[in-house]
Parts: C-alpha cells; sequence; structure tokens
C-alpha cells in the first residue's frame, strides 16, 4: 500500500490554470522560466526555476513579475502588486491565488480570483 500512495504522489503536480475570474474580468496567468534565458513557459509550479516571471493580463494592465524567494511561498511580486499560489498563511491556494496591489497610501487592495479552467470555459 505504501508503494502505491509513493506512487500515485510522483504523478500529482501543480499545475494551476492559466485562466482566472478576477473581479468579474478575465485574467491570463503564464508562468516562464528564465534561468537559462530561454523563456520556457511551464505550468508546473513544482518546476519554477530562480530567474521565473509571471505575465498576467488583466483589464488594462500588463504585468511582469519575477519570482519571490520567500522560502516557502509559491509567488510573483514586484513589491507593488502580488500573485501569489503558496504562502506561508494560507498554503497552497491555485484555484483562487492572492491577487493584491500596495496602494500609495500604504493600503493593500485584494482582487478576488478564482480558476476557469478548460472543461468550464463556454466556447
Amino acid at each position: 500500500m505504501t508503494f502505491i500512495s509513493f506512487f500515485l504522489s510522483l504523478l500529482i503536480t501543480l499545475n494551476p490554470s492559466s485562466d482566472f475570474n478576477c473581479d468579474g474580468d478575465r485574467l491570463t496567468a503564464i508562468i516562464r522560466n528564465n534561468l537559462n534565458g530561454d523563456f520556457a513557459i511551464t505550468d508546473n509550479l513544482e518546476n519554477i526555476d530562480k530567474g521565473a516571471f509571471i505575465v498576467l493580463h488583466w483589464r488594462d494592465i500588463n504585468l511582469m513579475l519575477p519570482v519571490s524567494f520567500k522560502v516557502g511561498d509559491i509567488s510573483f511580486t514586484d513589491k507593488k502588486w502580488l500573485w501569489s499560489y503558496q504562502d506561508e498563511k494560507n498554503g497552497l491556494r491555485m484555484d483562487e491565488p492572492r491577487f493584491a496591489k500596495l496602494l500609495p497610501n500604504g493600503e493593500i487592495q485584494e482582487f478576488s480570483c478564482q480558476a476557469i479552467y478548460k472543461e468550464d470555459m463556454i466556447s
């Protein structure tokens, strides 16, 4: 039984959707690894390298956020915008990542995001 559990755990990967509904508008999130200068797209959160960044397209906003180096987090930030799949407080949340903006007055504006998977999309 232990062998079967171990084998199944190897098959599980952390592949979030690249499409989200954020505050009523569609957001597209593409992760690229760039440690070797190849800008390779990755959809596996366990495969993010130290040169990775995420490209977000939402409303009239286009962001390119570098990977955060905080231990235990899977997040991207430029210290103004934050996109996070995992943090110490909330754990892993691929289907509802944290999307936030630091405002000039120091307050944090949060946006509600839910994953949209291919089978949920309407043609």
